[in-house]
């Protein structure tokens, strides 16, 4: 069960990360069974969180027949950065040549003409798109690889990991229990399905 107060990032990232280990298609259904085992999500959450990474482009979407199948696989995630790095770098070459335009025009109208309202339009115009400028190079700093939100992510998908590393070691440890009960030699256990004798929780 999902542990109470636990935070919109963390389901997030946790459902996300649900993807990244299955590498799986999901129909919707199947998507809240399966998450909300894996995860500790309610499965009435799973909608709403899927919905937002689907938003932010880290989870995609296909219509086969008659149903919806989601996935996402880690490259997923780097591509959707990589795609707004490209937009946002498009935008700022987009504002350099309308600044690079009105500076000209400017220039021209100064030199052929005494102060006036279109000139002052023109100044107060080239501001607005320097402030611009700056607003979108401050905004694709969040990209980068020391984004806090991204190593955030990065440390939650860890611990779900080594949630599910000793959930399964658990799981090991309780078939061979069982076995041994039944007067089985779990050394041929251990043999057969080559697991190590030193196998232990993290």
């Amino acid at each position: 069960m999902s542990r109470k107060g636990i935070s919109a990032s963390e389901k997030t990232a946790r459902l996300l990360a649900f993807f990244h280990d299955s590498q799986s298609f999901f129909a919707l259904k199947d998507l809240e069974k399966q998450a909300a085992k894996a995860t500790g999500i309610n499965s009435m959450q799973i909608k709403d969180i899927l919905q937002g990474l689907m938003d932010d482009d880290l989870v995609r979407c296909e219509k086969i027949g008659s149903g919806n199948f989601y996935w996402s696989f880690p490259s997923d995630a780097r591509r959707a950065r990589e795609n707004a790095v490209k937009t946002i770098s498009k935008r700022i070459e987009q504002s350099k040549e309308t600044i690079k335009l009105l500076e000209t025009n400017m220039i021209s109208e100064t030199n052929a003409r005494t102060p006036s309202d279109e000139r002052e339009h023109l100044v107060s115009e080239v501001h607005l798109q320097k402030a611009e400028l700056e607003r979108i190079q401050k905004s694709i700093s969040k990209f980068s690889d020391y984004d806090p939100e991204l190593i955030e992510l990065q440390k939650q998908a860890i611990v779900i990991a080594k949630e599910a590393i000793n959930r399964w070691t658990d799981n090991i440890y309780t078939v061979i229990g069982y076995f041994r009960e039944q007067g089985v030699d779990v050394k041929l256990i251990y043999q057969e399905f080559n697991i190590p004798e030193d196998l232990d929780s993290i």
